[in-house]
């Protein structure tokens, strides 16, 4: 099995992905150095410090606050009628770090607001809980988050006081996801040999709250995709969109890797009908020394590690939504990732929680 750190070995070779909160040496006195980033040197109460971006000859990192310290822009309810304006901003009790919001999270088809939360704080570890859906990170580390949602209480209870299930295809469902938005010069894939999206998870909770038959109406889904588009101003697609991404874990694939899926957005109702290509984990090549995916992904209670180039598969997923009629006359070198969204979807009454030990989403170029 190859080694989850190994896969973040250059970033943690600019000494800013340490997760090691409590790194001394001693001195020539006696005492001991603190070997911390600075941006990890958080204190009680004090305002938390932006991780820096790291960035050098042979890779860039896309993602940006990846310890999450900005703070967090929560969604409205409904993606279709909220304007792209959200219900408001969490800043950690004024302690978060300078500058707007880098992060967002997307409550989208919930009944119960984030923003009705109290922070819990210990030191660099801080947390919000609304009674159904947990964000909770630690500042001091790269990418580390757990994300939960209670399917129990939004989707709530019958007439008969039984859980309740969603039992139209039109119905939205609760989603726990958090995303931002690439600036341009982060987003452009053309001039990347690789691009490498890596996380290491576990799924620690996974309830079934009714016994409604395992359909697509009644699933929960922890995955990751972007919204990418055709940035090149001569094709008769320009600007036209589409998701790209996968699962790594759903209730219909317990035990396996989730299948891939490539199809028109639709079903709930605020759906975005956007083209949408997912491979599956399982299709990822791990006879490529930077490839890593611990398979299965879709299980319970299990560190899962997955290291993977996308590159291909952004190939072949402007490929195949040429198939299908979208991004006519676009090149994959066209494409630019315009946004990012990770967490749960549970288009069933699910209670679920992940926890992200550690993400990055990087470029490496060529020598």
């Amino acid at each position: 099995m190859k080694n989850f750190q190994k896969g973040l070995s250059i970033i943690m070779a600019l000494s800013v992905a340490s997760a090691v909160i409590g790194c001394v040496k001693p001195n020539n006195d006696g005492g001991v150095v603190d070997e911390r980033e600075d941006w990890q040197k958080i204190e009680q109460d004090d305002r938390l410090i932006e991780r820096p971006l790291a960035e050098n000859e042979t890779m860039q990192e896309m993602l940006r606050d990846l310890n999450f310290s900005r703070g967090l822009a929560v969604s409205k309810f409904h993606a279709n009628t909220s304007g792209g304006i959200p219900a408001g901003k969490l800043d950690f009790d004024g302690k978060s770090a300078a500058g707007d919001p880098i992060w967002s999270m997307g409550q989208w088809g919930c009944t119960i607001s984030l923003m009705d939360a109290d922070l819990t704080r210990d030191g660099s570890k801080l947390s919000y809980y609304d009674g159904s859906k947990l964000y909770a990170f630690d500042a001091a580390k790269t990418g580390n988050i757990s994300l939960a949602i209670k399917g129990s209480l939004e989707y709530g209870k019958d007439e008969n006081g039984q859980y309740r299930d969603r039992l139209q295809a039109t119905e939205n469902w609760p989603h726990n996801i958090i995303g931002q938005d690439f600036p341009e010069e982060l987003g452009a894939v053309k001039d990347a040999e690789r691009i490498m999206w890596e996380c290491e998870y576990t799924v620690t909770q996974c309830d079934r709250l009714t016994e409604y038959p395992l359909t697509d109406l009644h699933a929960a889904q922890f995955q990751w995709f972007v919204a990418m588009h055709n940035n090149n101003p001569e094709s008769e697609s320009y600007r036209q969109s589409m998701w790209f991404g996968f699962s790594m874990f759903d209730t219909r694939a317990i035990g396996s890797c989730p299948a891939g899926m490539a199809a028109f957005d639709g079903g709930k109702e605020d759906n975005t009908g956007m083209f949408i290509y997912m491979f599956s984990l399982a299709q990822a090549d791990d006879t490529l020394e930077w490839n890593v995916v611990d398979k299965p992904s879709s299980v319970v209670g299990q560190k899962r590690t997955v290291k993977v180039d996308v590159l291909p598969f952004i190939k072949a997923g402007v490929q195949s939504a040429q198939k299908k009629g979208a991004l006519k006359g676009a090149k994959w070198e066209d494409m630019v990732f315009g946004s990012t969204n990770i967490g749960w979807e549970i288009p069933g009454s699910y209670d679920v929680n992940v926890d992200i030990h550690a993400m990055n989403m990087y470029k490496v170029f060529k020598k």
